[in-house]
């Protein structure tokens, strides 16, 4: 069995967030003409990290259990959870499940 980690989906929620954010410190380095522009560039540096950051944090671990069938054929299936069997054990396809024998 192996996992691998999948990044989660972002809802728009940590670019909102970091926009403001990066926006309010972005303000607070500028001053003059350069204010709005230290403004602007916080708010797009801040939307991409607060996005990244959302997806970070949702991501996911994937259990990929690989197996090899009597005909020499072999199938990988994905799982959310661990499942309950381990290597070695004996199991069969059931509508695209596995289930023990």
């Amino acid at each position: 069995m192996q996992t691998h980690e999948e990044a989660g989906q972002a809802s728009g929620g940590g670019a909102v967030a970091g926009a403001a954010v990066g926006g309010v410190v972005g303000h607070q380095i500028g001053s003059g003409r350069g204010n709005t522009a230290a403004t602007i560039v916080g708010a797009l540096g801040g939307a991409l990290a607060g996005h990244q950051i959302e997806k970070q944090v949702r991501k996911t671990v994937v259990y990929d259990v690989v197996v090899s069938f009597e005909d020499g054929s072999q199938r990988t299936y994905s799982y959310p959870q661990q499942p309950s069997f381990a290597t070695g054990d004996r199991v069969r396809d059931a509508g695209g499940q596995l289930v023990a024998n």
